[in-house]
């Protein structure tokens, strides 16, 4: 044990992994999936990141992990490129993120971090609200058993209008109870694990 680290902090860290993997692991499955490649690429993509950032991060309290927009800006650029072929898909999927990756330590070398400071507010609030409604739209196949297709936000309602009607009932019951469940525990139960815990 390295010197002045007690069998305390040994344990509290040891259930702050524990903690981060009961929700890394679902998630990072879960984005990949958004970003069009399969499940187990988020977790072989995932874990070095958080190995490599133990070593050269700059903040012990700094959260690292998936991000939805990036997910979904991976899948609006990789697919047009990839014409359906899964392989090449995988392939570009790759190379983008290698290719951000590099991207952004040379940013951070440069200090260009700065350059967040100069968005606005109202930007940023208007951009998460579009990534949210785009991942709304994404997911509504999953929550109610309506077949939904096309590429686009549109095209994508249009599909889940024309087909509501043929909803699978336990399914939505099963997505609303869920949605219920969260409200319920961020109202009633602050305290314990939800989607409002901060």
């Amino acid at each position: 044990m390295p010197p002045g680290y007690t069998w305390g902090q040994a344990r509290a860290d040891a259930a702050s992994g524990l903690t981060v993997a009961a929700y890394l692991i679902p998630q990072v499955m879960a984005y990949a999936a958004l970003a069009g490649v399969a499940p187990v690429a988020g977790l072989w993509a995932a874990a070095p990141a958080m190995v490599i950032y133990a070593f050269v991060g700059s903040s012990r309290l700094l959260s690292v992990g998936p991000e939805s927009t990036t997910a979904l800006m991976t899948a609006a650029a990789v697919a047009p490129l990839a014409a359906g072929d899964a392989r090449r898909y995988a392939q570009l999927a790759a190379a983008l993120a290698v290719a951000v990756g590099v991207l952004a330590l040379v940013a951070g070398l440069a200090r260009l971090g700065v350059i967040a400071e100069l968005l606005s507010q109202p930007i940023l609030v208007g951009y998460l609200a579009g990534v949210a409604v785009i991942m709304i739209a994404g997911q509504l196949e999953k929550v109610t058993g309506v077949p939904v297709h096309g590429e686009s936000f549109y095209a994508q309602l249009r599909s889940f209008g024309g087909g509501v009607t043929h909803a699978h009932g336990p399914t939505v019951i099963l997505a609303a109870a869920s949605l219920v469940l969260l409200f319920v525990l961020s109202w009633r139960f602050p305290r314990l694990p939800s989607a409002y815990t901060t």
